[in-house]
């Protein structure tokens, strides 16, 4: 430590002594600094060309990863009955097309009942209706009996076939028993029955979310909504890693607390990075622009205005910049630098006090 501070004080004298022992000159930017290759090395000081550069824009936004409402479903019983097996439970994956639950339904055993009756009457009333018209073509009844014959015959077939259909609304059908089925590859993420309870078509029994796809809805500034299109890609980060979305909706609303835009995206989460309620980022990546640009860590701000170090050989002194836009940690510049130029970009930190001791005039 001793060390250090020696050449620290060392390093003091020698800039004092050549500018001017540090006596104050107002605002000017010919004040110059000399360091040593050893001050150098102990601060750490490091410097780039300044050179023509490729620069991608770059947008950060912060967003929330929720269900995918398109791709959830809700399991209710589309009839009065009571739970009588559950084949599933909260938490479990499902593909589509597998069997939830099972139901028992007085409504179902009627119609079960009604339409085995039916068809003994229908195979009954075929049988005379066949018999009537063997008689009727051989002229032995009249065409009256035969026609009432035949219309009690498809009146039959026709109530058959509706009770058949009344049943079939319902769904599958095991034995007396109602299957409920997922329509969805997912996980059951709810389930609001146990082993006997009661359900009708009010009641909630599962709830099934797929995540394969997730809504992910960012809150950008309203000014930068532009820079959004529906159907373009962009990237989401989050503490599991990283994967792609596509734009969506752009809402209309601005949110009252945030004063913010809701973006919405469909994120893909085939690699299992993203979970509803998580808090994650998304990434825009816009075209590359090119120019004159330095990194962040170059640039000094004082009252308002920004400075960049140039060193030439041992000399490093202060300029004044004319900045452009700020994109992805490197600053466009205007004026004040040139192609060629050496600047600073590490271990500014002494030459910034010592630059604003001298203009402050101390």
């Amino acid at each position: 430590m001793r060390k250090v501070i020696t050449v620290l004080i060392a390093a003091l004298i020698s800039i004092n002594a050549f500018a001017g022992g540090g006596h104050g000159h107002g605002e000017h930017l010919d004040e110059e600094f000399i360091l040593t290759r050893e001050v150098i090395d102990k601060l750490g000081i490091k410097w780039e060309k300044v050179s023509q550069r490729e620069v991608s824009l770059k947008k950060r936004y912060p967003a929330v990863v929720k269900d995918d409402l398109t791709l959830s479903e809700a399991i209710y019983s589309p009839v009065e009955g009571v739970i009588k097996k559950l084949l599933v439970k909260e938490g479990d994956p499902v593909r589509k097309g597998q069997k939830l639950a099972l139901i028992y339904s007085p409504e179902i055993k009627r119609l079960i009942a009604q339409i085995k009756l039916t068809e003994v009457q229908v195979k009954n009333l075929k049988a005379i209706y066949e018999r009537e018209k063997e008689l009727y073509n051989s002229e032995v009844i009249p065409y009256g009996r035969y026609f009432q014959a035949k219309v009690n015959y498809e009146n039959a077939l026709g109530k058959l076939k509706a009770l058949k259909e009344s049943l079939k609304a319902y769904g599958e059908i095991e034995g007396h028993l109602l299957i409920l089925k997922s329509h969805i590859d997912g996980y059951v993420a709810k389930q609001n029955v146990v082993l006997g309870d009661s359900v009708d078509i009010s009641k909630l029994i599962f709830k099934i979310h797929s995540h394969e796809k997730l809504w992910v809805v960012a809150m950008v500034p309203v000014e930068e909504t532009v820079l959004f299109k529906k159907g373009m890609k962009v990237e989401v980060i989050s503490p599991l890693g990283k994967t792609t979305g596509i734009v969506d909706f752009i809402s209309h609303k601005v949110d009252p607390q945030t004063k913010r835009n809701d973006v919405r995206i469909i994120g893909d989460n085939s690699n299992d990075t993203l979970k509803p309620n998580m808090f994650v980022d998304v990434l825009l990546k816009k075209e590359s622009i090119r120019g004159l640009f330095i990194p962040e860590s170059a640039v000094v701000i004082k009252d308002g205005k920004y400075f960049a170090f140039i060193k030439d050989g041992e000399h490093v002194e202060p300029v004044e910049l004319f900045l452009g836009q700020k994109i992805d940690g490197y600053y466009r510049v205007i004026d004040g630098l040139k192609e060629g130029d050496y600047i600073i970009t590490e271990g500014t930190a002494f030459l910034k006090s010592r630059f604003l001791a001298e203009t402050e005039g101390h």
